[in-house]
Parts: C-alpha cells; sequence; structure tokens
C-alpha cells in the first residue's frame, strides 16, 4: 500500500487532488479505498487502481490541448521576459536616482551649515560695526572715554567729598 503523497507523486497530481477522487468515489460507491496505519493515510491496492483510472481521463484532455497550452505559457513568458527587463532597468535608474538625490542632499547640508557659519559671523561683525560707530549701543550705555573725561573735570577735591557724603 502506498501513501496518499506516494501516489500523488506517482501520478504527477496534487494530493488534494486525490482526496477529491476519493471522496467523490466513496460518496458514489461508499467503498472506503483508504486504511489508516500509525496516523498516515493509505490507499489500498483497489483504491490506487480507481485513482488512476479516474485521473487518466482528466490526463488525456490535458495531454490533447497540450499545444495550445504550451504556445499561451510561451506568450506570457515573452511578456513576463519583457516585463522583468523593463523592470530591471527602471530599478538601475531607480538606483541611479538614489545615489545623485544622496549626494545632493549632501551638498543641501554643507550649504546649510556653511550658511548658519556666514550668519553667525555676520551678526558678530555688525555687532562690533555698531559699537564702535555707535557707542550709546553699548551694554552699560556709558563708554569708558566719557567716565575718563569727566573724572579729569571733577577734580580730586570733588571727588574726596563725593566719596564722604555719608560721612556728614
Amino acid at each position: 500500500m502506498k501513501t496518499v503523497a506516494q501516489t500523488a507523486v506517482e501520478l504527477g497530481v496534487s494530493v488534494q487532488t486525490i482526496y477529491r477522487v476519493l471522496n467523490r468515489v466513496k460518496q458514489e460507491t461508499e467503498e472506503c479505498l483508504t486504511e489508516k496505519v500509525n496516523g498516515v493515510t493509505h490507499i489500498t491496492r483497489a483504491g490506487e487502481d480507481i485513482v488512476k483510472e479516474r485521473l487518466t481521463g482528466v490526463k488525456q484532455v490535458l495531454n490533447n490541448d497540450e499545444e495550445l497550452l504550451n504556445s499561451v505559457k510561451q506568450a506570457e513568458s515573452a511578456e513576463i521576459v519583457y516585463l522583468r527587463e523593463q523592470n530591471r532597468v527602471l530599478l538601475d535608474e531607480l538606483v541611479a536616482e538614489r545615489t545623485h538625490s544622496r549626494g545632493q542632499a549632501d551638498k543641501l547640508s554643507d550649504l546649510a551649515a556653511q550658511l548658519a557659519e556666514l550668519s553667525r559671523n555676520n551678526q558678530l561683525l555688525l555687532g562690533a560695526e555698531q559699537s564702535r560707530t555707535n557707542p550709546a549701543l553699548m551694554i552699560n550705555n556709558k563708554p569708558p572715554q566719557e567716565e575718563g573725561e569727566r573724572q579729569q573735570r571733577e577734580g580730586w577735591f570733588f571727588r574726596f567729598f563725593s566719596r564722604n557724603r555719608n560721612i556728614f
């Protein structure tokens, strides 16, 4: 006795096809053509003959139309080959475009970093220029030159009393 899988391989069909034939025969004749041995389904000798008989007709129909089926498959194969080639070409183009895009993104990143550096330098130079040309913009609003001039005008006597005002 052979298993269902062994019979399917021998006849060149799927296991499901064998089970369909066995179920059809069981419904028609109420005859069981299988036995289970250790959980594996085996087909009896009579069952093998019946399955071969029933599947032989199906195979003959397929063999008669083989030329028609093959010609359709060849047409599909040529189309599939063409589409695969076209797909490969498109994938190659995509790879080239992605490489180019990565290069452009790297350049943009470098330019953005340079722009940030230039902006920072521009702010520093603008601040230095403004503090040099307009002393009123300085942080303490009193440039050191004005302090020195005031001290020279006031003299030592005024400075002495202005320090000691809290004494009297």
